[in-house]
């Protein structure tokens, strides 16, 4: 019996070693690629890590990532637009001095403006992303075109602190790889709550692929974490003028949303005049993935009737 137990156990370590060794492996070659596609500027808050993608003259994306995130974190071109996708500050490469508060965020994206030779863009802050996209708006008002809330944080909320498993980037790639067991269907299953959103995202192998893209960029926590415990405190103390807001506003957001609830779209339209909503019924915060082609629709008809899409608008 002791001989079988040693046995086990041995089998136990080889194990545990084989493991760690793929993923010390593995862990090597994405931190080589994670900012591979990304540029840093220096700017009069600091350096700002920044991807931008789309054609040149087209008008400008701002895309505001969520909690947590990065500039590995962005969207499909809409209407035919220039995405520009920075790190938030303490996030990946990003240091957090460049902009604790919304304010100080917003303030710090029109200095990136200022160094890219970009006078005015549609901000879109996403989830997370939401408090620094309304600051913007309300600071810049010259430099925003339009704004867009897709799921987004505009009041005060308690958002947790990381668990501290969580913490550990060997930690997440291993509970990444389990949800992934048993293909695309496990980790939908896993992730998206309700069954039809599930079958919905499964049978768009667009979203499906920015999806997983999404879940991964979870990872490495360790350099996402300065970021996430500042939006902990700067979403509690929530302070964002709103109704100072006077630019074209579209809101969209889920009706079974539970990480950012439902009520926050609600509220920010009453707050800010002549705002467009967009609700979708039995959506939940992987709308963006689970009704794709419907957020994707109502964002490039709003930029193109304010004309900040590179698309001409349908003819009468």
């Amino acid at each position: 019996m002791k001989r079988v137990l040693i046995g086990m156990l041995a089998l136990g370590v080889l194990g545990v070693a084989f493991v760690y060794a793929n993923y010390a492996t593995w862990r090597a070659s994405q931190f080589d690629a994670l900012g591979a596609n990304a540029q840093v500027v220096e700017t009069a808050q600091g350096p700002i890590q920044f991807v931008l993608e789309g054609p040149d003259g087209a008008p400008v994306l701002l895309f505001l990532h969520g909690t947590p995130g990065g500039c590995d974190q962005t969207i499909p071109a809409p209407g035919g637009a220039r995405v520009l996708s920075p790190s938030r500050p303490g996030y990946l490469g990003t240091p957090l001095e460049a902009g604790r508060s919304p304010a100080d965020q917003a303030d710090a994206y029109a200095a990136l403006l200022d160094e890219l030779g970009i006078e005015s863009v549609v901000v879109m802050g996403a989830s997370g992303g939401g408090p620094s996209a309304l600051a913007f708006a309300e600071r810049h008002p010259s430099r925003t075109r339009a704004l867009i809330a897709l799921e987004a944080v505009s009041q005060s909320m308690p958002l947790e602190t990381i668990p501290g498993f969580l913490q550990s980037d060997f930690a997440v790639w291993l509970m990444l790889r389990a949800m992934g067991l048993g293909g695309d269907d496990a980790m939908v299953r896993r992730l998206v709550p309700d069954v039809a959103n599930q079958e919905r995202l499964l049978a768009d192998p667009a979203a499906l692929a920015r999806f997983e893209a999404t879940i991964w960029s979870l990872w490495p926590p360790s350099e996402r974490m300065e970021g996430w415990n500042n939006d902990v405190e700067a979403f509690a103390a929530f302070d964002v003028p709103v109704e100072s807001i006077r630019v074209p506003t579209l809101i969209v957001h889920g009706t079974e949303d539970v990480a950012v609830p439902i009520q926050h779209a609600r509220d920010l339209a009453l707050a800010i005049p002549h705002a467009e909503v967009k609700i979708l019924d039995g959506a939940d915060h992987m709308m963006p993935f689970s009704h794709a082609q419907e957020v994707e629709a109502a964002i490039e008809d709003f930029l193109v009737r304010n004309g900040a899409s590179a698309r001409a608008p349908a003819a009468d």
